[in-house]
C-alpha cells in the first residue's frame, strides 16, 4: 500500500512539475502589442478600416483587409500569399488524394484506409473520392471527400445534414 501512495505521489510531482515547467516557459515572455483601428486609403481614397495590431513599432494589419480594400483576391497555398492573380490549380484523380490524404493522414494510417475514385460531382465542380476501411469479408465506407476542381479545397460530406463541410 505505501510503495502504491508513493508511486502516486511521485507521478503527481512529476506531472505537477513538467506543467510548472511548461506553464513557466510560456509565459517568461510577454509582449506589448497596441491594438488599434486604422483606416485604409487606396490612392488617396479610404477603402475601409481595419483591426491593426503594433509591436516594436510595426504595424501588422490583416492581409484579407488589404485585399478587399484594393478588390484583390488572396489567398494561402502553403507558405506562399498570393495577392491578385491566383495560381491555378488543376485537380486530377492523382493530386485529389493527396488532398484528402493531406486532411486527415492521421485517420488513414491510424486505421489503414483506402482510397477510390467516385468520379467529378454531377455540378462538375469537385472530384470525389470515397475513403473506406476494407474488411475480408465486407467494406466501410468512411466519408465521402470532395477536391474543389478550381483551388483544391477538400470537404467531407455529412450525411445527415446533406451538406458539404469544409475541412
Amino acid at each position: 500500500m505505501k510503495d502504491k501512495l508513493k508511486g502516486l505521489v511521485v507521478g503527481i510531482l512529476i506531472g505537477s512539475t513538467i506543467t510548472g515547467a511548461t506553464a513557466f516557459a510560456a509565459s517568461t515572455t510577454p509582449i506589448k502589442a497596441v491594438i488599434q483601428k486604422i483606416n485604409l486609403y487606396v490612392d488617396g481614397n479610404k477603402k475601409s478600416t481595419a483591426n491593426a495590431i503594433t509591436y516594436n513599432n510595426t504595424t501588422y494589419v490583416p492581409v484579407r483587409s488589404i485585399s478587399n480594400a484594393i478588390g484583390e483576391k488572396v489567398s494561402l497555398k502553403g507558405d506562399h500569399l498570393y495577392i491578385g492573380v491566383q495560381p491555378k490549380i488543376t485537380v486530377n484523380e492523382d493530386n485529389a488524394y493527396k488532398y484528402v490524404y493531406a486532411k486527415i493522414k492521421k485517420d488513414v494510417d491510424k486505421y489503414k484506409l483506402g482510397m477510390m475514385d467516385e468520379g467529378y460531382s454531377d455540378d462538375g465542380k469537385y472530384f470525389v473520392v470515397r475513403v473506406y476501411e476494407n474488411h475480408p469479408e465486407y467494406i466501410v465506407t468512411w466519408g465521402y471527400y470532395y477536391v474543389e476542381l478550381t483551388n483544391g479545397a477538400v470537404y467531407k460530406y455529412d450525411i445527415p445534414d446533406n451538406k458539404l463541410v469544409k475541412l
